[in-house]
């Protein structure tokens, strides 16, 4: 995938990709067809087998990656004729309320983390609450907190900043303290700003990965006794909350939040409508054959 798209893609996506790709090979091989070029019957079939059990979300994505495979390839595309996109109107309709909402980490939880972790002297307590508050404060995305580096900390007149992009966010002073509290536990100043840490509490010199970062959202969903997890978005839905409930306007939180429109800001504070409206400005038609 990564020599048929020129190396455009970031690593998840081409692995998604290849997922999506090898689950319709599978598909073709159990009905005998042939896979490339799919004729526009296997590609109906294939997503109404998969709707059974997956969300509309899931089957956007397949219908991109294999019209994108023909496309690349310089076949006609297939998901483009009427009786594809016939059913991905029904599906729509019939799956518009299969998507679920994601869960919100507030400051409240923010708070109560900080009361169960404060005194703790666990590196993996003091890493996960300097990561909850900088995720928090700054709405990281997963990605994001993966690649930052010591580099990106600035201290000036005992204010810390995170530096990102041509952007700076300055941090609380509770976020202060347990950021430098890692700090003086990772003891070097070089490199990713957060590593993992093994079952036995040592520090290694590699960045978190995303099941590392899954696992310590999920850690702060288990010390609060929640009926549901937190995932990596969940912060962001959280501190986008804040600052609408402060009285911040909706574009100042999408440019805080590195948002290119302010679709999921307005999607995070509950105005469907106006979040449906902001997308509109992306959409592009592709004409019926």
């Amino acid at each position: 995938m990564n020599l048929l798209t020129d190396s455009q893609y970031s690593h998840n996506s081409l692995l998604a990709m290849r997922k999506d790709w090898n689950l319709f090979v599978d598909f073709c091989s159990s009905k005998g067809v042939c896979p490339l070029p799919a004729s526009t019957t296997a590609i109906r079939l294939f997503l109404q087998q998969e709707s059974n059990h997956r969300k509309y979300a899931t089957i956007k994505r397949y219908v991109v990656t294999l019209s994108l495979v023909h496309k690349l390839l310089a076949y006609p595309d297939p998901t483009s004729s009427t009786v594809v996109r016939t059913l991905l109107t029904q599906l729509r309709i019939d799956k518009k309320q299969d998507a679920t909402i994601t869960t919100a980490f507030s400051r409240k939880h923010l708070e109560k983390l900080t009361q169960q972790l404060i005194r703790s002297t666990r590196s993996v307590d003091i890493r996960n609450l300097a990561i909850y508050y900088l995720m928090f404060e700054c709405m990281l995305k997963r990605s994001e907190l993966k690649q930052l580096f010591y580099e990106q900390l600035v201290v000036d007149k005992n204010t810390m900043y995170l530096q990102m992009s041509n952007n700076r966010y300055t941090l609380s002073d509770s976020a202060y303290k347990f950021i430098d509290n890692w700090l003086q536990l990772r003891g070097h100043i070089s490199g990713a700003l957060f590593s993992a840490i093994d079952k036995h509490g040592n520090l290694s010199r590699m960045p978190l990965d995303d099941s590392s970062i899954y696992r310590i959202l999920r850690t702060a969903s288990d010390k609060l006794k929640l009926n549901v997890q937190f995932s990596g978005q969940s912060l962001r839905v959280g501190a986008v909350a804040d600052m609408a409930d402060k009285g911040v306007k909706v574009k100042d939180i999408q440019h805080y939040g590195r948002w290119q429109s302010a679709a999921m800001p307005y999607q995070y504070i509950g105005n469907r409508i106006q979040a449906a409206a902001e997308r509109m400005v992306f959409k592009t038609f592709k004409p019926w054959d």
